[in-house]
């Protein structure tokens, strides 16, 4: 399938775009950029803080690390002492540590299958049901839990969104698909609870349609959902005096149609959407106007920080890439991931942010 078609599967003709949204938000107001990072468990607190300083040395604002509780407890502190702002990094909706006693926490789809059972693409996406209060409860309990950790400034939400029911076009020949419509195997959930909240809003079951995929208040029901869970937790994260941000797909316009993911939404502080082009089959150009419609939405909002991987930001060279994602509106970049940094990599990414702040 060509990039046309895919866009047009998105039900686009193009990336939104306008003008005169590259603009300074002030000289006083430097670039803010983060890091995901993953592993350090086995470091020792010395090599720990001394890679925390080189973030900072190298015009990294905050820090997403992935971890357990107890790592959290371990950096908090040091991060404090550095100057990093600290977010832990957690899954969201793909959570599998539940299968065992509570599968009927699980997504269904429209075929029947759980992923308890089946799950989609990969062994690990299991994906829990946003409509449940369980769910709700679960999140809201783990996240505000997180708060307490000394050091921690907010939660980063990831695999905030359903199942991809259409992956990006470059991973279809991946999986030997060609996703030009949605797939039953892939569409997420039909589980009892869903159906019957739908069909009480609605009256008739979503499996009674002759083609739920066509259903305009399907698909916004399970927007609805998502946003609701997201923002509840939003709500008691911002309870607990902290802030909030969420890894997310490139533009609400994608993201509602692929992941059912309706991020415009979300009462979050900060955005790290993924805009990881090469997935796309895109280049700068696209990196451009995916940015530009994203600070768009945002103005005002919330803080948009480009998300970028860094095998894909190496293809066009750093400097290009993070020129393009500033002047088209972000406030700062958020890279996967900063284990992965060369010294090399540092010395260009932190000589173009200065020159970019001197501009500012």
């Amino acid at each position: 399938m060509k990039r046309r078609d895919f866009i047009q599967i998105l039900g686009v003709s193009g990336l939104m775009l306008s003008t005169g949204l590259a603009c300074s938000t002030g000289s006083n107001n430097k670039l803010k950029n983060w890091v995901w990072t993953r592993g350090g468990e086995k470091n020792t607190d010395e090599e720990l803080r001394a890679f925390f300083q080189k973030l900072k040395d190298n015009r990294i604002h905050g820090i997403l690390p992935s971890g357990g509780n107890k790592f959290y407890e371990r950096i908090g502190p040091i991060l404090k002492e550095v100057g990093l702002d600290f977010h832990a990094w957690r899954w969201t909706i793909n959570r599998g540590g539940h299968m065992k006693d509570h599968p009927e926490w699980y997504a269904v789809s429209r075929n029947g299958d759980s992923v308890v059972d089946k799950p989609p693409y990969v062994g690990y996406y299991r994906w829990l049901c946003p409509s449940r209060p369980e769910v709700q409860q679960l999140l809201i309990d783990d996240y505000t839990n997180l708060c307490k950790i000394e050091g921690l400034n907010g939660v980063h939400l990831d695999y905030v969104r359903y199942c991809d029911v259409i992956l990006p076009i470059a991973l279809q020949p991946k999986y030997n698909l060609v996703q030009d419509h949605e797939m039953p195997e892939f569409d997420f959930c039909y589980c009892p609870l869903c159906r019957s909240k739908f069909k009480e809003k609605h009256g008739i079951d979503p499996l009674d349609m002759e083609d739920p995929s066509k259903s305009k208040e399907w698909h916004q029901f399970r927007l609805d959902q998502l946003v609701k869970v997201v923002n509840n937790v939003a709500d008691a994260v911002h309870q607990e005096g902290k802030k909030i941000s969420a890894a997310v797909f490139p533009t609400p316009t994608i993201a509602r149609k692929i992941v059912r993911q309706d991020w415009e939404r979300f009462n979050l502080d900060s955005f790290m959407p993924m805009v990881y082009f090469k997935d796309y089959d895109g280049d700068l150009n696209w990196v451009a106007e995916v940015v530009k419609e994203d600070a768009r939405i945002l103005k005002g909002k919330a803080n948009l920080y480009a998300g970028l991987h860094l095998g894909h930001v190496r293809e066009y060279g750093i400097e290009k890439v993070v020129n393009t994602c500033i002047e088209n509106g972000a406030q700062g970049v958020s890279i996967f991931t900063g284990h992965s940094m060369k010294d090399e990599d540092w010395q260009v990414f932190s000589k173009v942010v200065d020159q970019l702040d001197m501009n500012r």
